[in-house]
């Protein structure tokens, strides 16, 4: 049955609240839409440096026929055509092939479509959580001035990524609230989306244990039996796997190796190099290929240093892609049990939570990351902090306006942010555990476990834009929780 229906059905004050939310929310919607267009045509979609591997095979599958059949097997440690998932490549095909030059706006327009469509499911699920009119108009006018307003435009995958993963998540919250019915149709449908974002994502494999979760969740707060619920977790899990299986067999039909990515022969080596960088500790100091080789070369700072480890793991050792993520995720290991205060921290570390209250709570720090990562403009409006801390040692009182706009928005970025760490519990106490409340329960545990996951290894702030919304919505609920008298969700 179609999710609205379901919506509908599930719960009286649905059609109330839809013919509420209506008109005011398309018309916002539509602004949005709008303004993410008039950016797109202006100053053109923003290019990031992944953005040309994505655009060379986009252009490969147009200008080579047997473009699925090469895999560049041995061609370096991480050959092109194996080193990103093909659903944005096809992406980029297909909109070149419709528009020509002009793909790239096409791109950016349609990005931008799906995201906003995104967050009109996410005003409707909010709508239900929240009784405060303030707090869900401004989780949601945060929302869309957070780093969505770069990532819709850029030609990259974190946008389209972002809205599947997005979708498929809040349909759940609204299936553990009430308001949508489980059932095998959309379970297979939710499964069908995760499978699709996995072709944008493929570290998103990892995170499937999230949605699965939720789907027992909601058939348990539905009160379906445990036979039921694994009949939903085998419907959301089967186009997942078919998915997955597909891939591992086009692998082995290219290269002749069955693998679904090889992006961990990299991404292993982070900790390792973020933990010499911060001088927690020796990582590399130890006797195995991947220290000696460290030893022998020397290594850089952050990706320098990663890729150029890993080049040289290649070039000395002449190991394919395989055995190299089989050697660093070892080392990887033997890190962990040879530094765990150091890796501890390094995690820690990895989360950045200044940076990643900005990218929820901070407009300007938004819109300053905006005008300094778009290449057509490409420096912030106003200086970062430490820019206008060290003007004002300096005796730069030019500086003194911009701190003082910018230190309060830090400020109350970090405060939204430790009372999305800490609130929730509390307010769950206080609220009582009805529906609402293991909904809002499923997003912050669900978020917090997106942003370790990441942690763990490394975490770029674009890597967290589809925990956004959960942050905002939890902590607008958390803070509705105490502004208003006790009562029960």
């Amino acid at each position: 049955m179609d999710p609205v229906r379901l919506a509908f059905a599930a719960k009286g004050e649905a059609p109330d609240a839809a013919k509420r939310l209506g008109p005011p929310l398309i018309s916002f919607l539509l602004i949005v839409w709008l303004l993410k267009v008039v950016m797109v045509l202006t100053l053109g979609p923003a290019t990031f440096p992944d953005t040309s591997l994505y655009l060379h095979l986009g252009r490969e599958i147009l200008d080579n026929p047997d473009w699925w059949r090469d895999g560049g097997w041995g061609t370096g440690f991480a050959p092109a055509p194996l080193l990103r998932p093909y659903g944005y490549p096809l992406l980029v095909a297909a909109a070149e092939r419709l528009a020509g030059s002009q793909f790239a706006l096409l791109l950016g327009v349609f990005q931008a479509g799906v995201s906003v469509a995104t967050m009109g499911l996410f005003v409707w699920l909010a709508d239900g959580l929240l009784k405060d009119r303030r707090l869900l108009a401004g989780a949601t006018l945060l929302y869309a001035l957070s780093g969505f307003a770069l990532f819709d435009i850029a030609l990259l995958t974190d946008s389209l990524y972002s809205s599947l993963f997005l979708t498929v998540l809040l349909l759940l919250g609204a299936q553990i609230q009430g308001r949508l019915a489980p059932g095998l149709g959309i379970a297979s449908l939710l499964g069908l989306i995760w499978a699709m974002s996995l072709s944008l994502r493929d570290v998103g494999l990892f995170h499937t244990v999230l949605p699965l979760a939720g789907v027992i969740v909601a058939a348990r707060r539905h009160r379906l039996g445990w036979g039921r619920t694994a009949m939903l977790g085998v419907g959301f899990l089967l186009p997942v796997a078919l998915f997955v299986a597909a891939i591992v067999a086009w692998n082995l039909d290219r290269t002749g190796h069955a693998f679904f990515s090889i992006t961990g022969a990299v991404n292993w080596l982070w900790p390792s190099v973020n933990m010499t960088d911060r001088g927690l500790a020796d990582p590399f100091g130890c006797a195995d290929l991947v220290c000696r080789t460290a030893q022998r070369h020397g290594i850089g700072k952050g990706m320098e240093g990663v890729d150029g480890l890993i080049e040289a793991l290649w070039n000395d050792a002449h190991l394919d892609p395989l055995a190299l993520g089989h050697l660093t995720f070892h080392h990887f290991l033997d890190t962990v049990v040879a530094h765990p205060r150091a890796f501890l921290l390094t995690v820690l570390g990895n989360v950045q939570f200044g940076h990643l209250a900005d990218l929820v709570f901070n407009p300007l720090a938004n819109i300053n990351e905006f005008c300094r990562l778009h290449s057509a403009l490409g420096e912030r409006l106003v200086p970062g902090l430490r820019e206008l801390f060290q003007g004002l040692r300096h005796g730069d009182l030019r500086m003194l306006p911009g701190l003082l706009l910018s230190l309060p928005l830090a400020g109350a970025a970090l405060a939204g942010l430790i009372v999305f760490l800490i609130g929730p519990p509390l307010a769950a106490r206080r609220r009582g555990g009805g529906d609402s409340t293991a909904a809002m329960l499923f997003f912050w545990a669900a978020t917090i476990l997106f942003v370790g996951s990441y942690s763990v290894v490394h975490l770029e702030m674009r890597h967290a834009m589809p925990i956004v919304p959960f942050i905002l919505l939890v902590t607008a609920w958390a803070v509705e929780s105490w502004s208003r008298p006790r009562f029960r969700s």
